[in-house]
């Protein structure tokens, strides 16, 4: 499969069976950019966006962001490596404190930088949190005419036949 066209991004989740029906559309230039900019801050190819976009609008959901997921990730890695950074740092001052009897001058400035380093974990654990929370609270799509029956009402025509 010829990929050399493809923007950067990742797909759809694929399906198997594969999906038998395509939509061609076309878009002026500055619908196509519109489009183009959305599925890279997305995180999807333009194709992939398109159909994830119709399809949210169909169900009267939202369209495909992981704007604020990816930048909260991003942020929680880089928070990670810093965490990690200062545990060998402190492998080192407790090294240096046993042998010299005396913590060594760069401590202080090593626990600043992991105090910020923690301020930014907790930060981008926020982020992600509340977009879990935006997540669950958005409506579900409606599947078929009918709406579920409610459990207990369930349990009524249950008890009945």
């Amino acid at each position: 499969m010829n990929r050399g066209n493809r923007g950067p991004g990742r797909d759809r989740d694929h399906r198997q069976p594969r999906r038998e029906r395509s939509v061609f559309s076309r878009f002026s230039n500055d619908e196509y950019a519109l489009l183009a900019e959305a599925a890279r801050a997305a995180g999807l190819t333009l194709t992939g966006y398109v159909a994830e976009a119709a399809l949210a609008a169909a169900r009267g959901v939202h369209a495909p962001s992981t704007l604020p997921l990816r930048e909260a990730l991003v942020e929680l890695m880089a928070a990670r490596t810093q965490v990690r950074k200062f545990g060998t740092n402190v492998n080192q001052a407790v090294r240096e404190l046993n042998s010299l009897g005396q913590a060594p001058e760069w401590l202080p400035q090593a626990v600043r930088l992991t105090s910020q380093a923690v301020s930014r974990l907790e930060a981008a654990a926020g982020v992600v949190a509340d977009a879990s929370r935006a997540e669950r609270r958005r409506p579900q799509p409606r599947r078929g005419a009918q709406a579920p029956p409610d459990s207990q009402s369930g349990a009524q025509e249950r008890e009945a036949s």
